[in-house]
């Protein structure tokens, strides 16, 4: 894929792979989506670099969405970012995410709650139309406050992900 500096990389909504090792999670979803980039046919990364180019280093926006969630949350019991984040050592998790399964084209992330669990599948598709990285997320509430506030997050949600999908491609062509 050929693409000068000043293009944005072209973030695609997609049909949750069914080679996922998340697919199984699929069923009775709360939420369920997944968006797509296109990868360079020279991308040789690791599955957890790409991870750590996708979702480190969030711009200031991310970081302040990410405050506001962790205060509004603590009052009800909700794990922080933070309370993840200190969960696992930092070779077991990437940026504040828990790695779950990490194979060559494919890593796992994700944390459970009381109220929700919650998976993010970064996956490698090659196919004779050239190399994607598909970004799934996948989530089952358990009960009303869970409910609840995957519907507050939501809009947010879809933002996030298709700009951190972005970053990873920018980051790429730099």
């Amino acid at each position: 894929m050929s693409m000068g500096a000043d293009r944005k990389p072209q973030i695609r909504r997609t049909t949750p792979p069914s080679e996922s090792v998340v697919a199984r999670w699929y069923e009775n979803a709360s939420l369920l989506d997944s968006y797509s980039i296109d990868l360079s046919a020279s991308e040789r990364s690791s599955m957890r670099e790409l991870a750590t180019r996708t979702l480190a280093d969030p711009p200031a926006w991310q970081k302040a969405l990410i405050a506001l969630r962790d205060a509004m949350v603590t009052p009800f019991g909700i794990k922080t970012s933070d309370t993840v984040r200190s969960s696992r050592g930092s070779h077991e998790r990437v940026e504040f995410f828990p790695v779950h399964w990490e194979g060559e084209d494919e890593i796992v992330l994700g944390a459970d709650d009381r109220h929700l669990d919650f998976r993010l599948s970064l996956l490698r598709r090659h196919s004779p139309a050239g190399t994607s990285l598909i970004a799934t997320t996948v989530v089952h509430t358990h009960n009303a406050l869970g409910f609840t506030y995957l519907n507050a997050i939501r809009p947010f949600h879809h933002l996030v992900v298709r700009a951190n999908l972005a970053r990873c491609g920018r980051t790429r062509l730099q």
